[in-house]
């Protein structure tokens, strides 16, 4: 990586400071170092400011930027790439963190570089790599896992997953965008990968660091039965408190098939994930299953729509 450009990161977090110094921790552990980190604090959070300072007083070179209110993941993913777009150069690289997943292993950075630097090598078109991702079925609207057994070398996947490590070029972002900021949260790793396969750039998972990872965390009994992704595929019928999270989910979720024009399946969607789920709940929850109603109903409308942005306080 060294020899083509710098590795640069971008960490969003929100009122976790004991989360956000793990993570600073396992940065200045790493046995490859980021050249600039850039920390997105979405909670205006004194204490949060401090731990980034205490990562500066290490030696990292390190920009704190107060959002002044909670933008969202996506928004936070979104400025500090584009910071290090206007001081970075086409060779460099960025890559995204959330506050509560760091890097898993402490030579994590330094293989993303390598493999990045080995794939660009491989394909000119190389947009981005990361040791997870997975395959997106705009006609189903379902993520598609990719198998253990198919995680092997080189991976092709449709995006990276958040937790993934994510790493992109400069010099791509540059051409195809940045994260989308007024998806808030969720769907926004997705529809970066979209618009990077749409533009004819690629996306590559580390095989052997995604199966080093996986072993690793079912060794320890931290590999849940059922991953995030996994369960955003699944219509699950019981009821549970609304929240802004299935707000979000369910309203990008509409607006990414409508912008790929799956108008049946978003149809579809609307039917079974935002109103037959409350509906056939109102009998045994109805408190639960009218709120979700009013939720998911607000999230309908602004899906079809294409109103996004910050439209519900987390």
């Amino acid at each position: 990586m060294a020899e083509t450009g710098r590795l640069f990161g971008v960490l969003v977090t929100f009122r976790r400071p004991e989360e956000l110094a793990k993570s600073l921790d396992k940065l200045l552990a790493q046995t490859r170092r980021l050249d600039r980190l850039v920390v997105i604090d979405n909670g205006s959070t004194p204490a949060s400011e401090q731990e980034v300072e205490r990562y500066r007083s290490e030696g990292a070179d390190v920009v704190y930027i107060d959002a002044g209110e909670n933008i969202g993941p996506a928004e936070g993913y979104a400025r500090g790439c584009l910071y290090h777009m206007e001081h970075g150069t086409d060779d460099d690289w960025v890559m995204t963190f959330d506050d509560d997943d760091p890097p898993y292993f402490d030579d994590a950075l330094e293989n993303a570089g390598k493999f990045a630097q080995g794939m660009v090598e491989k394909d000119p078109r190389t947009a981005g790599v990361g040791n997870s991702g997975g395959r997106f079925d705009l006609d189903k609207a379902v993520i598609r896992r990719i198998g253990d057994s198919d995680i092997e070398g080189i991976v092709p996947v449709d995006f990276i997953a958040e937790g993934g490590l994510p790493c992109y070029r400069l010099k791509v972002l540059k051409e195809v965008g940045v994260h989308r900021g007024d998806l808030f949260f969720s769907y926004e790793e997705i529809e970066l990968g979209l618009r990077i396969h749409d533009a004819g750039y690629k996306l590559y998972a580390d095989g052997e660091q995604w199966k080093r990872r996986k072993a690793t965390k079912r060794s320890l009994g931290q590999l849940p039965a059922e991953s995030v992704l996994e369960a955003r595929n699944r219509t699950d019928f019981r009821i549970k408190p609304a929240s802004w999270r299935r707000y979000y989910s369910l309203r990008n979720l509409i607006w990414l098939l409508r912008k790929y024009d799956r108008n049946r399946t978003a149809l579809s969607i609307t039917i079974t994930r935002g109103l037959l789920k409350p509906l056939v709940n109102l009998p045994v929850a109805p408190r639960d299953a009218w709120q979700n109603l009013k939720v998911n109903t607000k999230a309908i409308i602004h899906g079809w729509k294409g109103e996004l942005g910050w439209q519900m306080r987390p």
